[in-house]
């Protein structure tokens, strides 16, 4: 998502800027770095750093200087994990504003917050809950990612839409109609891919979801 300038207030986007540089501290902390000494993990991360990148730049314009693109954050969660997600989906945003000025630098913190910090927060509420009160099968993790990656996307498009309403003079039926029920809608495409993915991984490259463990998977909970 790449909100242009002359959208949201300036004093926001300061705001917004300062989170998302501080959570992202926060994430490079915390993150777990064992994974990075491994060949085979720093493969695997940097394959998808780079079919994000090229996936993002791919995205469909809603509305004139706004873009949606699949967000991929539910499954990057189920891949390396929470902390380690947002510093890769933040390096992402990074290299699309700065190595291919897609973006201004301005609103990065705001693009940051709220398609990569806030969509990871869900999907990680949604990874606990599962993992812990829902049955540790192969079908429940499977419905997990798509279940997850459709909250996000509904999550990201209900903060859009209400910073829209709030914050610019788009009439009220544009917003809705050119807005947030295309992304609304979106989110089903989003949901499809990401558990087609993870079915996927699972089979062929079960190495690279390290929220996956077989052994509990095959004898449940």
């Amino acid at each position: 998502m790449h909100m242009p300038l002359g959208i949201i207030p300036a004093w926001m986007l300061i705001v917004y800027g300062l989170l998302s540089a501080a959570l992202i501290g926060v994430a490079l902390w915390r993150m777990n770095k064992s994974v990075l000494k491994d060949l085979q993990q720093g493969m695997i991360i940097g394959a998808t750093f780079i079919f994000l990148c090229g996936l993002y730049m791919l995205s469909a314009g809603v509305k004139p200087g706004m873009q949606v693109h699949f967000l991929g954050v539910m499954l990057s969660v189920m891949m390396f994990g929470p902390w380690l997600a947002i510093v890769l989906l933040s390096a992402v945003h990074l290299m699309l504003t700065f190595g291919f000025h897609v973006g201004a630098p301005e609103t990065l913190g705001f693009n940051i917050a709220l398609s990569v910090l806030l969509p990871t927060a869900v999907a990680a509420g949604v990874h606990v809950f599962s993992y812990y009160k829902l049955p540790r099968t192969f079908p429940v993790y499977i419905i997990q990612v798509g279940i997850g990656d459709l909250l996000c996307m509904w999550a990201v498009d209900v903060a859009l839409t209400l910073h829209l309403f709030a914050f610019t003079a788009y009439p009220s039926h544009e917003i809705l109609q050119n807005f947030s029920l295309i992304l609304f809608m979106m989110g089903g495409m989003e949901a499809m891919i990401s558990t087609m993915l993870a079915s996927l991984l699972v089979c062929f490259l079960p190495q690279a979801l390290v929220t996956f463990s077989d052994e509990e998977y095959l004898h449940g909970k």
